[in-house]
C-alpha cells in the first residue's frame, strides 16, 4: 500500500518524534498515554503538533479512550512503554473480538538493554497473545510511514494494530520527509452493536473465529513492500533481520554480499515470501531484538517444508536470548570472534539536588533506626535506594509497594512496614492496593511522596498537579481526600525539607497503625525542586560551609546531594552553589551546624 503525500521539507526527528508526526499526518483525532522512557516524548510531540492528546492516569485508561474513540469512527493511537503494554492486556484482547471502526494503533516501546526499566520484555508477544498484527520499523523515517500505513490497515481489516520499536530507535534521529496532515473531516459516531459490543462469552465464541479470517487478509497484504524488502547475494548464507538489527544487517550483506530479508510484520508473518528466501539457502542467520519470535517460525517453516536449513541466532546459541543485538555481536557470528565488551564506569544515580524525596528517606530513616521494612515503588525515588541513601528495600512494579506492604503484613512480619509511593504512581496504581490495606486491617504506613509532577519521566503533569499538558488548569486531586474516603483516617501532611517533622510523622504513624490495626499515611509534600526553580516558585539560595565548624565527619555525604563534596585540599566539605538550591537538608544533618543557608 501507498500513501499518496506531497513532501514539503525534510527534518532531522528522532524515532519518538517521526511517529509522533505519522500519527500526526495520518488524521488522527485523539492520542493518549502515560509516560515512560523510552516512549515519553511521543505525546509530548503530539502536543505540540496540536493533537488532541493527554496524559491519562493510566495505560489502562489510555488505551480505553483511544478503543472507545476508534468504535466511533476516529483514528486513535494509545502510546506506552512495553511495562505500560502489559497492562492493558485484557482490554486489548476484547478490542480483536470486537473490532474496531476507525484506524486503532498501539504504540510500544521496548527497552531491551534495559535502559530505564524494571524488566526487559518483548512486546510482540502481547500482539500474537491477542492476534493483531504487529509492525516493526527499523528507522525514523520507516516508523513515521509504517504509522500511516497502520492507520490504514487497521481500518481495513477492522483490527487494532500494534507498532513496536526500541528505545535505539526511540532516541535516535535520522532526516524524515515532513508531509501535511491528511484531513478526514470525520465526525464521532457511536453505533450500538450489541451483539458485538457487549462481550458476553456468548458473543465472544460467535466474534472470536472472525480475527482469524482477518488475519488471513491481513497476511495478502504484507507479501510485499514495505513489509518484505530483498537483497540479492551471492552463496548459499542469508541473512533475516527485524527493527534495529536490519541497519547492520544491511552493512555486512553489503561487505560479503549475502542475501538480506528484511522483516517489518512479525505477525501474521508473511510465509509465502520467506518461504521462496529460504528455499534456497543452507544457512539463515535471523537478528531479531529480544525473543526469537521471527527464528522459531523460521524453524518450524523449513521443518514443515522438508527444507535442511542450518537456523543460526538465539536459539543455535550464537546470540543471547536477551539485551539488544550490537553489530559488534552481528558481526561476531560471521567472522567468528566475539564481540567487543567495553567496560564503562558506572555512574551512580542520584536525586537531584533539592529534590524533596531525598528529605523524605532521610525522615523515614531517622524514625526506623535501622529497623523495619521499606517498600519503594516506581520514580524518581527508585534512587533513594543507591548509595549513600541507601533507604529503599524493594522496587518492584507501579503499585506494587503497598500491595506487597499487605502481603508481608498478612505473613506476620512484626518490623514497621512502610509503603513509598510517588503522587503520580498512587493515581496509576495505588489505589486498589490502598483498599485492599485498608479491607485486610494491615497496620503499614504508607508514605505518599507528593512532588506534584510525573518528574521522573520528564515531568509531565499528575492528577495533583492541578493543570494539563499545555498548562491550562484542570482539577487538582487531593491525595488525602482520596485516602479519607477509602477509610484511611490517620493522615498526617509534612514538609519533607523539614527532617524533624517527617520523622516524627512516621514514628506516629508507625505507632498508630499497629494499635489501630488499620493502615496510617504519611504524605510528604513539596514541589519537584527543578519544576519550582523552573517556575519562579523557588528563591535561588544557597547553602555554606563554614570551614572552622566543619569537623570533616562527611554526615552531610549521606545525603546523597550531587552539590556537596570533599575539598582535595581541605578534606572538609564544600558546596558547588551552582548546583545547591538552598533546601537546608544538609544543615540539619551536620552535627556541628557548619552548614548554613544564605
Amino acid at each position: 500500500m501507498k500513501v499518496k503525500m506531497e513532501y514539503e521539507e525534510v527534518m532531522l526527528l528522532s524515532g519518538n518524534e517521526a511517529i509522533a508526526r505519522g500519527i500526526y499526518e495520518a488524521g488522527a483525532s485523539i492520542a493518549t498515554g502515560y509516560p515512560g522512557t523510552p516512549s515519553s516524548e511521543v505525546i509530548q510531540e503530539l502536543i505540540k503538533l496540536g493533537v488532541n492528546a493527554e496524559w491519562s492516569v493510566n495505560e489502562k485508561v489510555a488505551f480505553e479512550i483511544a478503543y472507545a474513540a476508534a468504535l466511533s469512527g476516529l483514528r486513535a493511537a494509545a502510546v506506552m512503554k512495553h511495562l505500560g503494554t502489559h497492562w492493558i492486556i485484557d482490554p486489548l484482547a476484547v478490542s480483536a473480538v470486537t473490532g474496531v471502526e476507525g484506524g486503532l494503533l498501539v504504540v510500544s516501546a521496548d527497552d531491551p538493554y534495559p535502559y530505564s526499566s524494571q524488566s526487559s520484555t518483548d512486546t510482540r508477544n502481547h500482539a500474537r497473545t491477542v492476534h493483531i498484527p504487529v509492525f516493526e520499523p527499523s528507522d525514523p523515517p520507516e516508523a513515521k510511514e509504517m504509522v500511516k500505513l497502520a492507520f490504514e490497515i487497521s481500518e481495513l481489516i477492522k483490527l487494532p494494530i500494534m507498532m513496536r520499536y526500541t528505545a535505539r530507535l526511540a532516541h535516535g534521529s535520522a532526516p524524515v520527509r515532513i508531509g501535511s496532515r491528511e484531513e478526514l473531516g470525520r465526525n464521532a459516531e457511536f453505533k450500538k452493536d450489541p451483539s458485538r459490543l457487549v462481550s458476553t462469552a456468548p458473543n465472544a465464541r460467535k466474534n472470536i473465529p472472525l480475527i482469524f479470517e482477518k488475519l488471513e487478509r491481513a497476511k495478502k497484504l504484507f507479501e510485499g513492500e514495505p513489509w518484505i524488502s530483498l537483497r540479492d547475494g551471492s552463496g548459499d548464507t542469508g541473512i533475516i533481520a527485524s527493527g534495529v538489527p536490519y541497519l547492520a544487517a544491511m552493512e555486512i550483506a553489503e561487505e560479503m554480499d549475502l542475501p538480506l530479508m528484511k522483516i517489518s510484520v512479525s505477525h501474521p508473518l508473511p510465509e509465502g515470501p520467506l518461504l521462496e528466501f529460504i528455499s534456497g539457502l543452507k544457512k539463515v542467520v535471523v537478528l531479531e531484538d529480544l525473543d526469537p519470535i521471527i527464528e522459531d517460525q523460521v524453524i518450524i517453516l523449513a521443518y514443515s517444508n522438508g527444507l535442511k536449513l542450518d537456523v543460526i541466532g538465539k536459539r543455535s546459541g550464537h546470540l543471547r536470548p536477551y539485551g539488544e543485538i550490537g553489530p559488534d555481536e552481528i558481526r561476531g557470528i560471521f567472522h567468528q570472534r566475539e564481540a567487543i565488551k567495553e567496560e564503562i564506569p558506572r555512574r551512580v544515580p542520584q536525586l537531584c539536588p533539592g529534590c524533596p524525596h531525598r528529605g523524605s528517606f532521610l525522615a523515614i530513616k531517622r524514625a526506623l533506626s535501622g529497623k523495619g521494612i521499606v517498600l519503594g515503588d516506581r520514580g524518581c525515588y527508585n534512587q533513594g535506594g543507591n548509595p549513600p541513601l541507601r533507604a529503599i528495600d524493594t522496587a518492584i512494579a507501579m503499585g506494587s509497594s503497598i500491595a506487597m506492604a499487605v502481603g508481608l503484613s498478612r505473613s506476620g512480619i512484626k518490623e514497621p512496614i512502610i509503603a513509598v509511593i510517588g503522587d503520580s504512581t498512587f493515581f496509576h496504581a495505588g489505589i486498589p492496593p490502598t483498599i485492599e490495606a485498608v479491607i485486610s486491617r494491615s497496620p503499614i504506613v504508607i508514605a505518599i511522596l507528593d512532588n506534584s509532577w510525573t518528574a521522573m519521566t520528564g515531568h509531565q503533569p499528575s492528577p495533583s498537579t492541578g493543570l494539563d499538558s499545555l498548562g491550562r488548569p484542570r482539577p487538582q486531586l487531593s491525595v488525602e481526600n482520596l485516602l479519607s474516603a477509602i477509610g484511611i483516617y490517620n493522615i498526617k501532611v509534612v514538609d519533607p525539607y523539614n527532617i524533624d517533622e517527617g520523622e516524627n510523622a512516621i514514628r506516629e504513624a508507625i505507632i498508630k497503625a499497629r494499635e489501630s490495626s488499620m493502615p496510617s499515611a504519611v504524605i510528604f509534600r513539596r514541589e519537584c525542586a527543578l519544576q519550582a526553580m523552573r517556575f519562579g516558585r523557588w528563591r535561588k539560595i544557597i547553602a555554606k560551609v563554614d570551614p572552622e565548624k566543619c569537623s570533616a565527619c562527611k554526615l552531610c555525604l549521606t545525603t546523597g546531594c550531587p552539590a556537596i563534596h570533599i575539598s582535595q585540599e581541605s578534606k572538609k566539605a564544600e558546596i558547588d552553589p551552582m548546583d545547591c538550591i538552598g533546601c537546608s537538608i544538609c544543615s540539619q544533618i551536620c552535627p556541628n551546624r557548619a552548614i548554613e543557608v544564605i
